[in-house]
């Protein structure tokens, strides 16, 4: 019998929010890993191709689908999940390698790491005590 991993939505929201702005901000479009990326640089809107929490088998789309947006400062996210449809918003900030994202729903700040191969960005990170990865892909 498989045991489903639980993660609070608001939790798992700011995640998916920063796993998707820290892929967007390891790299650009052409596959580099450009350290010095801008702000500018990441703007746009982008569709969730997966979600992975903890062991659990990862969540695809029509099953989970999703829209991440950003803007130079802020992230507008929702996610159309098995349990129901999340948003969260925030703003975020990028420094290298690293992102940081501030939730203006919840009480909620992350970090994590990325890496992108051309449009397609590959987050992981960890949130309250569960591994997240989401893959997402940037929309033309």
């Amino acid at each position: 019998m498989r045991q489903r991993v639980r993660v609070p939505r608001g939790w798992l929201v700011a995640a998916v929010v920063l796993a998707v702005a820290a892929g967007t901000a390891c790299g650009s479009s052409n596959g580099s890993t450009n350290p010095g990326l801008t702000p500018a640089e990441l703007v746009g809107t982008y569709d969730m191709a997966s979600l992975t929490l903890g062991t659990s088998p990862p969540l695809v789309p029509p099953e989970a689908t999703g829209t991440l947006a950003l803007t130079t400062s802020t992230y507008n996210v929702t996610l159309n999940l098995p349990s129901g449809t999340q948003t969260d918003s925030g703003t975020w900030t990028v420094n290298g390698h690293n992102w940081t994202q501030t939730s203006s729903v919840q009480a909620i700040q992350e970090q994590g790491t990325v890496s992108l191969s051309h449009d397609t960005l590959t987050v992981d990170l960890n949130a309250a005590g569960t591994a997240i990865s989401t893959v997402w892909v940037k929309q033309p």
